[in-house]
């Protein structure tokens, strides 16, 4: 897991319309929080404690696209551990529920089972979602946490460890967003190549599977290279590309 930046440090430079963008999409997803309707429930398919939850919200997100170099990661580190007057004025850092930065260079980084673990850690260690620790005791969800568990089965790891414990507690004051940055890294496959394989073998997979389904006050937002067609395509329809 991923749970720092190579940039964070570094000196940002950025349009501020980029940053009005997002806080007008938290806002968004605050009203949304207030007015959402009932969705398909979210059904967690194995033990003897499968649970059904509403998964009430509206299915949209933020995708940051651009070619290679044009910031995107540093846009992803300012948001995180804002170096400006104006970041920290602003205080969007203060409603990062989680992150992760995906690195080519690093396979770990790229792991789905790390991806899921470090989300838990994260969230738990974040305290802004009260009594979600107590939901990770059930001894299902204690089952995923053996060792290669997650990689075996990260769908149901991800519903069971993340989706249905965020979605069953009380929402938070306000807004928080989930950032993934460079979700595109380890998904070389080539264009026109088939890519559904009805498992989710890599961190944009598991996501494109599943946003639908997060609770209405979480914002999901990625980044990605504008040439990573294969990418930007799992995250159509209901998602606003910046």
């Amino acid at each position: 897991m991923a749970q720092t930046s190579l940039l964070q440090g570094k000196q940002f430079y950025c349009r501020e319309w980029v940053f009005h963008k997002l806080q007008h999409c938290l806002q968004e997803k605050a009203n949304c929080s207030n007015t959402a309707a009932n969705k398909p429930s979210l059904v967690a398919n194995s033990g003897n404690n499968a649970g059904v939850v509403s998964g009430k919200g509206t299915a949209w997100g933020v995708l940051l696209v651009g070619g290679p170099g044009s910031g995107k990661t540093a846009l992803s580190t300012e948001l995180l551990w804002p170096s400006s007057p104006a970041s920290l004025q602003r205080g969007l850092h203060h409603q990062a529920l989680a992150f992760h930065f995906c690195r080519a260079q690093d396979s770990d980084t790229l792991c789905v089972g790390g991806f899921i673990r470090g989300l838990v850690t994260q969230i738990c260690r974040s305290g802004l979602i009260q009594g979600y620790e107590d939901k990770l005791r059930d001894p299902a969800v204690q089952s995923l946490f053996q060792p290669g568990e997650c990689e075996r089965n990260p769908a149901e790891a991800f519903k069971r460890c993340i989706l249905l414990p965020l979605l069953g507690m009380k929402p938070p004051q306000q807004s928080l967003f989930l950032l993934v940055d460079s979700i595109d890294e380890g998904c070389n496959v080539a264009e026109g190549e088939q890519t559904s394989t009805g498992i989710s073998g890599t961190i944009a997979e598991l996501l494109a599977d599943h946003y639908e389904f997060f609770p209405p006050w979480l914002l999901l937002l990625c980044s990605a290279r504008k040439q990573s067609k294969t990418v930007t395509k799992m995250f159509t329809g209901e998602y606003k590309q910046l």
